[in-house]
């Protein structure tokens, strides 16, 4: 069958948790079909919202180049015409029998649209839960968590893209390239007082806000199926409105080498690591906070992730980098590509998952426990769902520094701890009995709209 898949960014220009599962799956349902990955660029060398067909580690791509230098508005963040039209022609030229969507951040709603429009089965992958809630993670602007749509939160956490009007995202990605974080935050202030005053009034602000919302649902309803990973986000989306029946739970998959089976060597030193993107929802301060408490000198953290200025928090990067700086103990390991997991999991004894944000299901659990190696965790999301306390991970309550510092040094006093719980850690799903149950779905899906249903509604009627 054709298949294309949507996400949001792809290999190798990013390589966070949706893009990873996006590409394993892809290399997987590739041995028995044909598929195609469309996703999305940020390239300021190249024209606004030229498609890029090309190949990547075997896969055909179309790469959609969207800086975000021409929207002006609100609406246009999340749907956007001139992306519909580039996605419909792609449509027109390959013909699916199935769309996959991973993610539509920084893409548009109007994608589902085109492709219902022709008549074609759309599967939606619940990644997180930017389609109800923009930023993507449930997390109000003090951190703390969101339990669905609350429109005076969302205008609140939302008020920078809320105030967006013509050519300020150019200015902006200009600026923030070339000022200091100290700057860039002054005139972005000085930009939101004024909108404030002299820009929409707090009904219209609310009013897109609903119109985001109703788009949203209208979205998620108009797909034909969509997949949770984890029963947590499956339970979000249902209070969001969608409806239960339209959803079913079936975890990741996993591409599960040989290679990732590599004992750790036993070290005097026990060795902590995190894995992940660098940004506070992750809760890496509250893991360096736990760490820098413990008084044991004959430890290590390594974190491995890419320092970058991602937009909205610029000046992270650098106060992760000093915080490093002031205890010996920890190394700041850089970002990896995903055939190094092996090598990468093999120096430390314990994952530590210290986020905030309710996460779905995060895949560096299932390659912790690929790896054998054990998991300290929030108890937050969907993450209690992977994890069996005591037996092969510890779970402590999010944000809690002395929760968290508590299990650590229950690492550190009795080593033969974490041996335990690396005998009991069992398989994860592999990607290829995954993309089996992919494929059913897609198969019943095609059968269900096509000439298969046709034939038996006939059997029917006759």
């Amino acid at each position: 069958m054709k298949i294309l898949q949507v996400v949001h960014s792809f290999l190798p220009y990013t390589r966070a948790g949706t893009e990873v599962y996006t590409h394993s799956l892809s290399k997987e349902l590739s041995n028995r079909n044909e598929l195609t990955v469309f996703f999305r660029i940020n390239d300021r060398s190249k024209t606004e919202f030229l498609l890029i067909p090309g190949f990547y580690d075997g896969l055909k791509t179309y790469a959609l180049n969207r800086t975000f230098d021409s929207c002006n508005s609100f609406g246009e963040v999340y749907d956007n015409e001139k992306i519909d039209k580039v996605f419909a022609n792609v449509l027109d030229e390959i013909k699916p029998d199935v769309v996959h969507i991973q993610h539509l951040l920084f893409l548009s709603l109007g994608i589902v649209r085109e492709a219902k429009k022709r008549k074609i089965p759309v599967v939606f992958t619940i990644n997180d839960y930017w389609l109800f809630c923009h930023k993507g993670q449930l997390l109000k602007e003090d951190y703390s968590i969101c339990q669905c749509v609350d429109i005076n939160h969302c205008r609140k956490c939302l008020r920078s893209q809320l105030s967006l009007s013509a050519h300020a995202a150019y200015f902006y990605n200009r600026l923030r390239t070339r000022l200091p974080y100290p700057l860039l935050q002054v005139i972005k202030n000085a930009y939101l007082y004024f909108s404030g005053k002299i820009g929409l009034s707090p009904q219209d602000k609310d009013t897109m806000l609903k119109d985001r919302y109703a788009r949203a649902l209208e979205v998620a309803n108009s797909v034909d199926i969509m997949i949770s990973p984890s029963e947590f986000a499956r339970k979000v989306f249902i209070a969001c409105g969608v409806a239960e029946d339209k959803i079913i739970h079936s975890p990741y998959g996993l591409i599960r080498s040989d290679k990732a089976i590599s004992a750790r060597k036993p070290a005097k030193a026990v060795t902590f690591g995190y894995l992940g993107t660098v940004l506070p929802m992750k809760g890496i301060e509250i893991l360096l906070d736990a760490f820098r408490a413990i008084k044991h000198l004959d430890i290590r953290l390594l974190v491995f992730g890419k320092l970058h200025p991602y937009v909205g928090y610029e000046g992270y990067s650098r106060l992760i980098s000093k915080q490093v700086r002031q205890d010996k103990r920890v190394r700041l390991m850089g970002e990896f590509d995903n055939a190094q997991a092996p090598a990468v999991f093999s120096q430390f004894d314990c994952l530590v998952v210290p986020s905030i944000w309710p996460e779905n299901a995060p895949l560096v659990i299932q390659e912790a426990f690929w790896a054998k190696t054990p998991v300290i965790a929030s108890r937050i999301g969907g993450i209690p769902e992977l994890i069996r306390e005591d037996i092969d991970g510890l779970l402590f309550n999010p944000g809690d520094t002395q929760d968290l510092r508590a299990k650590m040094e229950s690492f550190i006093e009795k080593p033969e701890i974490i041996e335990r719980l690396r005998k009991n850690i069992l398989p994860p799903k592999g990607m290829e009995e995954h993309a089996v149950e992919i494929e059913n779905i897609y198969t019943e899906l095609i059968e269900g709209s096509g000439v298969a249903r046709k034939i038996r509604e006939a059997e029917v009627a006759g």
